[in-house]
């Protein structure tokens, strides 16, 4: 999206440069903390070789989930990521820039003319399926509550002919803002990850875009509540060394 079509910072927070900073040094310093202080077991445990044999590949998990992205991949140098050009997308690309994520900065991932970016999104999530790289997207568009798939990761799929690996996770020491949106999952030190693989889909001809988008909900959100019954039994027992 061009610079002059967004709109102008309302608030001293909302400057790009600040943005960046936070998600860049404050969050993402935080975050390292995080996975340098926790451990993570993965449902099913080849998880990870699933992933290497099918890339490249799609990976969506719910807007909730974002946080954990460098514990959901296998390789984080081979992975874009499409965020908003809006403030807080700024800080989440800075963030996701530094763990070693490629950004493509668009509105969203949908094939539709309408939505200003979303066509150029789209394109450039097309065009790093095809060199080789991996992506990883927030499976609904926001801000719209709900949790249903966003259409363009259903044509995205199909048009490139690569499979869609939905995945959730979460962490033994947690707290979930219910105030936001997304509900988001905000990871403390010292935990334990739960990582769920739901079954790969591929979208085949036979496959309507309503059903593939019925089938990825229904499979995310039954890993996520698997992600979280796992956190809760990792945390009801003794805590391993860490390795």
């Amino acid at each position: 999206m061009p610079a002059d079509e967004l709109p102008p910072p309302r608030f001293f927070i909302d400057q790009p440069w600040l943005r960046k900073f936070l998600g860049a040094y404050v969050i993402g310093g935080y975050s390292r903390l995080v996975f340098a202080t926790s451990k993570t077991t993965y449902f099913p445990p080849g998880y990870l070789d699933t992933c290497r044999i099918l890339e490249p590949a799609i990976y969506i998990a719910w807007h909730a989930n974002l946080l954990a992205t460098p514990v959901m991949a296998p390789d984080l140098n081979n992975l874009v990521n499409l965020t908003s050009p809006h403030p807080d997308g700024q800080m989440a690309g800075a963030l996701s820039e530094a763990f070693g994520i490629t950004t493509i900065s668009a509105a969203g991932a949908s094939s539709r003319a309408g939505a200003s970016g979303a066509v150029s999104g789209f394109r450039g999530l097309f065009r790093a399926l095809k060199s080789g790289k991996s992506v990883f997207l927030a499976a609904e568009l926001p801000p719209e509550p709900g949790r249903n798939i966003a259409p363009g990761i259903v044509a995205l799929a199909r048009k490139s002919g690569r499979p869609i690996i939905p995945v959730a996770a979460a962490s033994t020491r947690r707290t979930i803002i219910q105030r936001l949106w997304d509900k988001n999952q905000v990871h403390h030190p010292f935990s334990r990850f739960a990582v769920v693989g739901a079954p790969v889909m591929w979208v085949t001809e036979s496959m309507t875009d309503e059903e593939a988008a019925a089938k990825l909900k229904h499979d995310l959100d039954a890993a996520y509540a698997e992600a979280l019954k796992q956190a809760d039994l990792m945390r009801a027992k003794p805590r391993p060394e860490l390795r």
